[in-house]
């Protein structure tokens, strides 16, 4: 009996024991599935409540850019009401084109008076304020391409005229940019003293030399980054909490909002750093693989943060194409007139070469050639893409309408400033005898300049420090040195090289702003268009030169990091002051835009000499006994 039980427990026990082991050996991989569709399940509600989340956030930006976009509406409106008040009020004197430079400064002083007045004010407007400033510097540059556009065929000069302009146009630059620097900076060395050791220079090849990433993780060990540091930003190349980030340019973006950052004077990098991860937290990821299924990445994640990449991208284009259609088209066929239409066109034209620009510079393409791609990146200026876009578009809509080129481009832009038409719809007259008042697209983008000249106010006041100073008070009287030798020995260099009265006076304020730049052309009877080609072009050499210069000078690339350290108040050398004194003189409101824009500590230096500069040149060309002297010089008997 007790053996037949015996027999039949054993058999009964190895078919259990083999069973048993069975679903002992593959629980581990059941447990394994199960949590993990499980958490796919909630990741999935996870995902969609994320995306009505970033949904929701979108809507938000949008009205909040809605709204900033208004009130940069309000600051234009409000400059031209100050540009036309003060024209106003400078017509009796005869001086009404310094009316955007009487406000810029007026801007300027009531600022440091509220500031001084209300001590909170500063943070008032950084917070309010500095991002639509910002975006007004950034997209000034519209207006530089109209006088280029507005030049016929027959204001162009002859074979030889035209290769004697271009050869003392690189001559007179070669003189003035060499010479205003190293006057600037041998006076301002003299006046500040060597700089310390600490403020040594060194160019990018040496700082590239001097830090060995590799060298100094071997050398200091990394603390363990908490994983909401990962994605923090950061300058170029730096350590924050073990948390490699690198590539990342810190320059102000081109857009709205205080966040923003510029890679160049016209467009934007990505706010998204790229990050490595630390040591210790790529071995705890794959210590967990080891034991759980391999996690692939978010396929529908990454494509739409990439949808959402993409329309943050470009969405400035398709709202620029969205009211060239929807606005400008309608608006035009119904008036009967191109004014809206050219408009949105010229506007669209430059939000594309920006971007276009922006991409070529953020692409792969020709990656391994650094050197070539520069280049490239310089050549798509968008002030120059933009000029030779509306030259065929002008050409192109004056044949199409069957108009004579110089009625299209009167059209274009009659030379009337927004100023004037208010003026001459107050006191009900025309502008022009026989004519009716006209106020084309052109005239628009020249607006755009001049507001963009006022609100440079606010620009010197972010850097009053530096402006009132010894260093402030040489840049001054540099200034109104250069502008008499520039005014003076230009005309006698253009003599000299077998140009003609009218294009040699044209050298006279061949680098002053265009407000400044018609006075004194209409007081020496120069060649206006010679004059507004040699403005624009300056300032694109300038903007072609400053990539390679300004890098290799220790200049670039270096005070926005500074100004988030809280060295605002540190002690600027000479080098930094006199090449900004260089680029106000030479470059003037293009290089001040550049500088603004990368937030260099030579910027308000630039504004002060290209203000000082300019009125200073007029004095020189509009007021007599120069006049006079300046007429001598290029007549016969001299």
């Amino acid at each position: 009996m007790a053996a037949s039980i015996s027999a039949c427990f054993e058999i009964v026990s190895l078919p259990t024991y083999r069973c048993l082991r069975h679903f002992t050996y593959h629980v581990p991989k059941i447990s394994l599935h199960v949590p993990l569709r499980m958490s796919r399940r909630s990741s999935d509600g996870k995902n969609s409540n994320s995306e009505t989340h970033a949904w929701r956030v979108r809507g938000r930006t949008v009205l909040r850019r809605m709204g900033e976009i208004f009130w940069i509406v309000v600051i234009y409106i409000a400059s031209e009401l100050l540009i036309w008040c003060l024209s106003l009020a400078l017509r009796l004197a005869g001086l009404q084109f310094l009316s955007s430079i009487l406000g810029m400064l007026l801007v300027f002083a009531s600022m440091v008076s509220i500031s001084q007045l209300r001590p909170g004010s500063d943070g008032f407007y950084r917070r309010n304020i500095k991002s639509k400033v910002d975006f007004i510097n950034s997209n000034l540059g519209v207006g530089f391409p109209v006088p280029i556009i507005i030049i016929t065929k027959e204001q162009i000069l002859a074979g030889k005229g035209i290769g004697r302009v271009i050869g003392n146009f690189f001559f007179t630059n070669v003189i003035f940019w060499v010479l205003g620097c190293f006057i600037s900076w041998g006076i301002l060395a003299g006046i500040l003293g060597p700089p310390p050791l600490s403020h040594c220079r060194f160019t990018n090849s040496e700082l590239e030399q001097a830090w060995q990433p590799e060298a100094a993780a071997a050398s200091q060990p990394r603390a363990e980054a908490p994983l909401q540091t990962i994605s923090r930003r950061a300058s170029d190349t730096t350590t924050l909490n073990g948390t490699v980030v690198t590539g990342y340019h810190t320059d102000k973006e081109a857009g709205l909002g205080p966040e923003s950052r510029t890679v160049s004077a016209y467009f934007t990098d990505s706010d998204c750093p790229t990050t490595i991860q630390p040591p210790n937290a790529a071995g705890e990821l794959s210590s967990r693989s080891s034991f759980s299924v391999p996690r692939r990445p978010d396929d529908s994640r990454s494509e739409h943060n990439r949808l959402s990449s993409w329309a943050k991208e470009c969405y400035p284009m398709a709202l620029a194409l969205f009211f060239l259609f929807v606005v400008g088209i309608p608006v035009s066929s119904a008036t009967r007139s191109d004014w809206a239409m050219e408009g949105c066109m010229i506007w669209f034209t430059w939000v594309s070469s920006t971007r276009l620009q922006r991409g070529f510079s953020r692409s792969h393409l020709f990656a391994d050639s650094p050197g070539f791609k520069t280049t490239a990146v310089t050549l798509l200026n968008p002030v120059l893409l933009t000029t030779l876009t509306m030259v065929a578009y002008t050409r192109a809509k004056a044949a199409a309408d069957n108009l004579p080129i110089e009625l299209k481009l009167i059209l274009f832009s009659s030379g009337n400033s927004l100023s004037d038409l208010m003026t001459a719809a107050v006191d009900d007259q025309t502008l022009r005898e026989g004519g009716r008042i006209w106020f084309g697209a052109g005239d628009m983008a020249l607006s755009i300049l001049e507001c963009g000249i006022v609100v440079w106010g606010f620009k010197l006041f972010e850097c009053r420090r530096q402006i009132w100073s010894r260093a402030g008070a040489a840049v001054v009287l540099i200034s109104v040195g250069m502008a008499a030798l520039n005014v003076f020995l230009s005309v006698i260099i253009a003599i000299k090289t077998g140009l003609g009265g009218g294009e040699s006076l044209s050298f006279a304020a061949r680098s002053t702003t265009l407000a400044l730049a018609r006075p004194a052309m209409a007081a020496l009877h120069g060649n206006r268009s010679v004059n507004a080609a040699l403005v624009v072009s300056n300032g694109i050499l300038g903007q072609l030169m400053y990539p390679y210069v300004l890098p290799r000078l220790g200049i670039e690339g270096r005070d926005e990091e500074q100004q988030d350290e809280g060295d605002k108040s540190a002690r600027d050398d000479a080098l930094t002051i006199a090449v900004g004194a260089a680029i106000g003189i030479n470059g003037a409101a293009m290089g001040v835009s550049y500088l603004y824009e990368r937030e260099n500590r030579a910027a308000p230096y630039a504004a002060l000499s290209m203000t000082v500069f300019g009125v200073m040149t007029v004095v020189f060309t509009a007021v007599e006994p120069f006049t006079t002297v300046l007429l001598t010089i290029t007549s016969e008997q001299w």
